[in-house]
């Protein structure tokens, strides 16, 4: 009779089929951006309507992952069917023998798909943050697109996921930009986001979220380290009694895009420039 597949063999299939058949969590949100007819709504529309775009950005995400992701299991579940050995064995007797043989590999299968979702959750939040402030016609360098490297070695932070206009602005006048740290929920490493802030020596940092059961004192602490939260529109008004020291996303577009303006006439030496353009053929050749 043939030898099983091995767990580590198959622990080791999972990670490259994953990487070879799973689409990326950017590469998901344009797709769902371009299937919700997105493309066709102007400026406008994403800078009145944030909070709709990204919430139903994230139920057509949620969707079309969960197609790739049944498509995905059934794949790699298919993988440990071996036809020579069940050969000569009746149904019932292939079924019980591959119950009986594999029950360690549909476990390390199952915690792959949960690990997979929750790393995925918050890079689909921030695809779709970048994507909304692009169609709101703001320039925005991301962490995701530029690399960790380099914006911690510009004072940036391993927590500040974008900058608006962008890096070679906030090197220049850090009070007239704009730093977004990205998380889908505050219940894990939001204390680490204050700390953020501090070593920027920036004025003020951004928390868009979409949390909604943030506690009082978490709001507290957060605003006296210069904090503010980004939320959804219903989640301020209907959870957070409309807590002035949070703000919707609708009015983040309005700030962010404020903040860009007094850019308009800035004197931009040719280094400037250069780093600007290789800043945005990243972003292009990223996504």
């Amino acid at each position: 009779m043939n030898v099983p597949i091995s767990l580590d063999d198959f622990e080791k299939l999972i990670k490259i089929e994953r990487n070879n058949n799973i689409v990326t969590p950017y590469d998901l949100a344009y797709k769902s951006f371009i299937d919700l007819s997105y493309q066709n709504k102007t400026r406008d529309f994403f800078v009145n309507n944030s909070s709709e775009f990204i919430l139903k950005m994230r139920e057509q995400c949620w969707r079309e992952f969960l197609s790739y992701e049944r498509e995905f299991t059934v794949r790699l579940l298919k993988k440990l069917i071996d036809d020579k050995r069940i050969s000569n064995m009746t149904a019932r007797e292939a079924l019980d023998d591959y119950l009986e043989t594999y029950p360690d590999h549909f476990y390390a299968l199952a915690l792959s798909n949960t690990q997979s979702r929750r790393s995925r959750a918050g890079k689909e939040f921030e695809a779709i943050l970048e994507i909304l402030l692009i169609g709101a016609d703001l320039r925005v360098d991301s962490q995701g697109a530029i690399g960790k490297d380099y914006f911690q070695k510009n004072g940036l932070g391993k927590l500040v996921d974008f900058v608006s206009p962008g890096v070679v602005e906030y090197m220049h006048n850090k009070r007239n930009t704009t730093l977004i740290s990205a998380k889908t929920t505050l219940r894990e490493r939001w204390q680490e986001v204050p700390e953020e802030v501090t070593r920027t020596g920036a004025r003020e940092m951004y928390l868009a979220t979409l949390d909604d059961i943030i506690t009082k004192e978490t709001i507290k602490v957060l605003y006296e380290a210069n904090v503010i939260i980004a939320t959804t529109k219903s989640n301020k008004e209907n959870l957070y009694n409309k807590d002035q020291r949070i703000v919707s996303f609708e009015e983040l577009i309005t700030i962010i895009a404020e903040a860009a303006a007094k850019w308009n006439d800035y004197a931009y030496t040719k280094n400037d420039l250069e780093q600007m353009k290789a800043y945005l053929i990243s972003q292009v050749e990223k996504h």
